[in-house]
């Protein structure tokens, strides 16, 4: 059977080991992506894209914070080094600007685009929260995280949304997890204190081994 959810919440810190804020990111984006805000990316040759979901060494930056911007070119309109920063262009314009050849007219609440994607680090100070499911669950045991879960190690799949969760069904160390659960949202409690429902809320870090480190 295929997972218990069609569609997963997205990816995001919510709280962090040094009781700071998050560690944010912003790198150059690669042509032609439309992620959703939310996911694991990576840097493809300099450039930051959607996570394949299948490299597991050195495979996760981050979780972003915005959405693709489905560039033309890779990191068009960022500015270069030791340049000037100017305003944000759009990724949706329209018409001409009389006696200004070079101008566009940017509709009111346009996404903006500086050829950039922001995104949370998945550096190990940072815990996100992302929905538990099981990609080959069969009875409701198999989406339902427990107490006795905490400390293992875990996969990330992503749904027909777009969006990526918590895989139960990926627990192979060095095959195919890059995820340490460290906590289950209590929120998601039963009536029965460390008894949780159906597709709770987990906390995790990223696995030092699936760290992109760059910085």
């Amino acid at each position: 059977m295929p997972a218990n959810l069609a569609y997963h919440q997205p990816i995001g810190t919510v709280e962090t080991v040094t009781g700071l804020t998050p560690f944010t990111i912003s790198l150059l984006e690669k042509a032609g992506q439309t992620f959703k805000y939310g996911v694991p990316i990576q840097l493809s040759a300099g450039f930051a894209q959607q996570w394949d979901g299948a490299t597991l060494a050195a495979a996760i930056a981050g979780f972003s914070l915005t959405t693709g911007l489905n560039l033309g070119t890779n990191g068009k309109g960022a500015p270069g080094a030791f340049s000037q920063i100017g305003p944000p262009g759009s990724i949706q314009t329209y018409g001409n600007v009389p006696n200004q050849p070079s101008a566009v007219n940017i509709a009111v609440g346009a996404p903006i685009s500086d050829g950039r994607t922001l995104a949370e680090s998945s550096v190990g100070s940072n815990i996100f929260e992302a929905t538990y499911d099981n990609s080959a669950g069969a009875v409701a045991a198999d989406y339902t995280p427990t107490q006795a879960q905490i400390g293992t190690q875990f996969g990330l799949t992503i749904d027909a949304n777009g969006q990526f969760y918590v895989d139960g069904n990926k627990v192979t160390p060095g095959t195919n997890t890059v995820v340490t659960m460290v906590g289950i949202n209590p929120i998601d409690q039963t009536a029965v204190g460390g008894v949780y429902i159906v597709n709770a809320r987990v906390r995790f870090q990223v696995l030092a081994a699936a760290r992109q480190d760059f910085i």
